[in-house]
């Protein structure tokens, strides 16, 4: 293991071996650290200025941002420092396991560029206090990518700040990407849509964005239209817009396309709320019409797509309890229909669920309330009644979903449901707690 150094200021040999002589450049130290557990020191003050670059890691190795005026202390480069391209692409390559700590790197003009952060195929990278843009008027077709066509890659990005140039700039996924305690740069611009999953010929993407401020997107999307490849985006516990949507409408009017989980996020101080959307839907928590009895003075908020139908219908997540009985049960959850006394139907609204009713077995057994396969709607059971809800307006009906007949769970375990509703461009509100 070796230890190389690089700074745009050193006047000595550019040998790298110290900072007297360092590397003028991170191309150079990069080249020189080849040996698994090479560290490249970059010091915060470094300014590096190229065209189109590939920045290629040639081993599992280190980049660290320092001040080399104070023993070497961990500095990130903020304002002072940078590495930037002027007129081209910005690629950080190499299949190998990279850590990165305190760089500022970006893509410094207008014309439609990439920022890789990394490319590679089979790359893992992980960056940490770093802040990576696309700035000062970036055009409309720059993104920020991690892995690319035919390429699939993992990029961590820990306490990152990132910023944006243009509406249409975003963060295009092939591969996996973290975002953890990061935030975007409210002196640039905020994009329309903040992650793509769509890459020519690539294998789907996923991201998870915990513990995130992207309040600065404001009303726009947390996941642009994917017209290529499918993708999953999952935000826990995140500051977002105060009108922020999940998803923009979808091309792919199909579960081929994108997919969004929201836990625990909101722009202010309400907790514990919950979202989901595909192109069949969405259901999100609402605290305006709510079971009165329910956990947390919430409801599920299903409203469905022009796209849905009894075939192809809209399914929540699952949920659930653990059952500790194994005598004869009736399971089931509240719904409510707003502004019309007309109960739903077992071909518009139903539940799934699953439980262990085989006895010395792990294996659930799935069991439906659905209106049988070519058979005739029937009205959903009543439910607790509308003095049971709050919130609701003048005409309501109340219900429930759950099967027809009891069941008897032959051993302990979760028991679990799901709301699924097969009727078009309606609202459903739902109590997602089991019942019995």
């Amino acid at each position: 293991m070796a230890t190389y150094f690089v700074n745009s200021a050193a006047a000595g040999t550019a040998s790298g071996a110290d900072w007297t002589n360092a590397f003028l450049t991170l191309t150079a130290g990069l080249a020189a650290a080849t040996a698994s557990g090479d560290i490249v020191k970059v010091h915060y003050a470094h300014l590096e200025s190229n065209t189109t670059i590939n920045y290629t890691a040639l081993n599992h190795i280190s980049i660290i941002s320092v001040d080399k005026d104070n023993s070497d202390a961990l500095r990130v480069m903020g304002t002072t420092g940078y590495i930037r391209t002027t007129s081209g692409n910005l690629n950080y390559a190499g299949a190998f396991r990279v850590f990165v700590y305190g760089l500022t790197t970006f893509i410094d003009n207008a014309a439609a560029r990439i920022l890789s952060i990394p490319s590679t195929d089979g790359a893992h990278w992980n960056w940490e206090s770093c802040h990576i843009s696309l700035r000062h008027g970036s055009s409309s077709t720059s993104t920020i990518r991690v892995g690319g066509s035919d390429a699939q890659a993992f990029c961590r990005l820990l306490n990152c700040t990132l910023r944006f140039g243009n509406a249409s700039n975003y963060i295009l996924v092939s591969g996996h990407l973290i975002l953890e305690g990061c935030d975007i740069e409210a002196t640039g611009v905020a994009p329309t849509n903040l992650i793509g999953f769509s890459v020519t010929d690539s294998g789907g993407g996923h991201l998870d964005a915990i513990g995130c401020d992207l309040s600065f997107l404001g009303a726009n999307n947390l996941v642009a239209n994917s017209t290529t490849q499918k993708g999953v985006a999952r935000f826990s516990q995140c500051k977002l817009g105060a009108s922020y949507v999940m998803l923009e409408t979808q091309t792919h009017l199909n579960r081929s396309s994108a997919e969004v989980y929201i836990f625990d996020c909101h722009s202010g101080d309400t907790h514990g709320l919950f979202g989901y959307a595909d192109p069949m839907g969405s259901v999100v928590s609402d605290t305006g019409i709510f079971f009165t009895s329910g956990a947390a003075a919430q409801s599920w908020k299903i409203t469905t797509t022009a796209n849905c139908s009894y075939s192809t219908p809209f399914t929540t997540p699952w949920f659930g309890y653990y059952n500790t009985v194994t005598t004869a049960i009736t399971p089931y959850a509240e719904i409510l229909r707003d502004g019309s006394t007309t109960a739903y139907q077992d071909d518009e609204v139903w539940c799934n669920m699953m439980a262990k009713v085989t006895d010395a077995s792990t294996r659930a057994s799935f069991s439906s309330d659905r209106m049988t396969l070519l058979g005739t709607p029937a009205n959903q059971a009543a439910g607790a009644g509308l003095g049971s809800w709050t919130g609701e307006g003048g005409s309501a009906w109340s219900g429930k979903v759950g099967l027809n007949a009891t069941i008897t769970p032959a051993e302990v375990g979760h028991i679990s449901m799901q709301f699924v509703v097969g009727e078009p461009s309606i609202t459903v509100y739902a109590d997602p707690q089991i019942r019995t």
